[in-house]
């Protein structure tokens, strides 16, 4: 990816042009469009910005290397959000989260991690199934030219499907937030990686969520939260992988509680229970 790229196709934002930034990474598979709830009920307060990453959405054509993607979302916060923003990513969008905060601090005013509060390589060890069965139904995709089946998932994080996104064969991914393209080669990239260490690099604050019932993806979720030097944790209850989307309005009270926090701004009423780095 060229260091000199247009990043307005690949890019949808709301909201007041001089409000405090939030920029969101989506997760394997997925596009921006994953994030329309929160395009739509932050923005009144908030510059939101939803970002198609390599290998996904606009930018499906364009293969997926985590320092690539790192330096795209770089150049969006640079672009499109002052040059400084919150970022909040969902899954593969909270790995990529995590490298730009320990790359780019001065970037990063604060860290959402959804749905990722597991080190990749361990995924491979814990559920080698799952991952096999991703990366299959990933190849078949590719030959079809289809969609992912949008069953829930609530326990198992063996994914990211819900019951919010459409996946018909053939969905519209601007409208629908899926795509398979570029997701095998995301997933395999992450698999090589360790964030933890990436994550305690970041000075900054961080907030961690999850669905209490994404049973995979919260197994380091004590690790994570230790490692975070600023770092505070949110779990929602009767939701899965896709948390923002299970429960939009409870998600987006726990970002807009944090990035208040974060700027100094009145805070609205705390999330409960939120658990804290050495509490």
């Amino acid at each position: 990816m060229s260091d000199g790229m247009d990043v307005r196709h690949a890019i949808e934002a709301r909201g007041p042009a001089d409000g405090p930034a939030l920029v969101l990474l989506h997760g394997t598979r997925r596009t921006r469009a994953m994030w329309r709830h929160q395009l739509e009920g932050l923005a009144d307060a908030y510059r939101v910005v939803a970002v198609d990453l390599p290998g996904h959405g606009a930018l499906a054509d364009v293969p997926f290397r985590l320092g690539d993607a790192v330096a795209h979302v770089s150049r969006v916060i640079d672009a499109a959000a002052g040059g400084r923003a919150i970022v909040v990513g969902q899954s593969l969008g909270a790995y990529v989260g995590m490298d730009l905060a320990a790359t780019r601090p001065h970037q990063v005013a604060g860290l959402v991690l959804a749905s990722a509060t597991i080190e990749p390589r361990s995924i491979a060890r814990r559920a080698p199934r799952a991952v096999g069965s991703y990366l299959l139904a990933s190849a078949t995709e590719r030959v079809r030219g289809g969609s992912p089946d949008p069953a829930a998932d609530r326990g198992g994080g063996g994914g990211d499907r819900s019951n919010g996104g459409d996946g018909r064969a053939g969905a519209d991914p601007a409208t629908s937030g899926w795509l398979f393209k570029g997701g095998a080669r995301a997933m395999v990239a992450a698999l090589r990686e360790a964030f933890t260490p990436r994550l305690a690099a970041y000075p900054g604050p961080t907030l961690i969520v999850n669905g209490e019932e994404d049973g995979l993806f919260r197994r380091g979720e004590r690790a994570f939260l230790a490692a975070a030097a600023d770092g505070r944790l949110v779990v929602i209850p009767g939701c899965g992988h896709l948390v923002n989307e299970h429960a939009p309005e409870v998600f987006n009270a726990a970002v807009r509680w944090f990035a208040a926090e974060v700027h100094g701004l009145d805070a609205p009423a705390e999330p409960s229970p939120v658990r804290r780095a050495g509490a």
